[in-house]
């Protein structure tokens, strides 16, 4: 939010003491093609004839603006984007396609919205030109679009509307990120967050698996009877592993029914993984669980998280 206002305030400071800037942007947008076309005021030809007026270095200018228009705007969506993806991990190709993708549609814009032949030839080459990427995560798309739209809408001199569509994108994406809207494990996860900071984003992805790993043994078991069955997953990241494991296993002899040591998995930087499949008792939850933990202290106890295996198994079969 601070950001944007101090952005508007420069803005405003820019229009008083230099008033050729939004002079000059009145004339381009009068003698813009696509200004023409929607007004049905003049011909087409008229205005093509009238851009023609513009000096280069007006026109350089009107293109520089634009693009710094679409990198302010856009800076605050990579923001935006790399906080919440800082668990799971970002994709850096996103983050600076965010960033540079919308200057470059602002000053195509520019470049065509003069020149209809260009235009087509333009999209011509576009056509020819494939682009093969494939995104980790569909919400990634979003940003790329919402980078296209605020790149046309300032090549197309609404600084106004970008301005808006960053701002209530950024707005909806950190209420989702904040309310964790649509997650399976929202009422089945006691996660803490301080302890999780602990981990680097690919190991916060590989917990899903891991635990998705050990949904088998519980499959293979089906047979138990349920109150014997084991409900969850306790995955715990610890540089001591022998240490970390007696304060876990005295922690689980209180509070947990039944629990079996799954495996431990090497990590980076010294750093193991203790995967234990349990049964809380009914008077205990995950959260009280992982409090118990997180009072142990750094080290032996560096990150813990609790996984339902009846969540798991219900987002597999989605």
């Amino acid at each position: 939010a601070a950001y944007y206002v101090l952005l508007g305030l420069a803005v405003w400071l820019l229009m008083r003491f230099l008033p050729g800037i939004p002079q000059l942007l009145d004339h381009v947008r009068q003698v813009s093609l696509l200004q023409a076309v929607a007004s049905r005021g003049r011909l087409v030809d008229e205005a093509s004839e009238a851009a023609a007026t513009l000096s280069q270095g007006e026109w350089a200018l009107v293109t520089f603006l634009s693009m710094l228009t679409a990198l302010l705007l856009v800076l605050p969506v990579s923001w935006v984007y790399m906080l919440t993806k800082q668990r799971s991990g970002y994709d850096q190709s996103v983050v600076q396609t965010v960033i540079i993708l919308p200057m470059t549609v602002a000053a195509t814009v520019i470049l065509v919205e003069n020149r209809l032949a260009l235009a087509f030839t333009l999209a011509a080459i576009v056509a020819a030109v494939r682009f093969r990427n494939t995104l980790k995560d569909t919400k990634d798309a979003v940003y790329i679009f919402l980078a296209l739209a605020v790149g046309v809408a300032a090549g197309v001199y609404s600084p106004t509307v970008a301005a808006v569509m960053s701002v209530m994108f950024n707005i909806v994406v950190l209420a989702l990120w904040e309310l964790n809207v649509g997650n399976i494990y929202a009422d089945q996860r006691g996660g803490d967050p301080d302890l999780l900071a602990a981990l680097a984003p690919h190991e916060l992805e590989e917990v899903a698996d891991r635990a998705a790993r050990l949904q088998a043994y519980v499959m293979a078991r089906a047979g138990d009877k349920k109150e014997d069955r084991f409900g969850g997953v306790l995955l715990v990241h610890t540089t001591q592993p022998e240490a970390a494991q007696r304060v876990i296993e005295e922690l689980l002899q209180l509070q947990a029914r039944r629990w079996r040591l799954a495996e431990i998995v090497p990590a980076e930087q010294g750093r193991s993984t203790l995967e234990y499949l349990l049964r809380l008792r009914d008077e205990f939850l995950p959260a009280t669980l992982l409090d118990a933990l997180k009072g142990r202290g750094t080290p032996p106890i560096d990150a813990a998280e609790y996984r339902s295996l009846r969540g798991l198994k219900k987002h597999k079969g989605e």
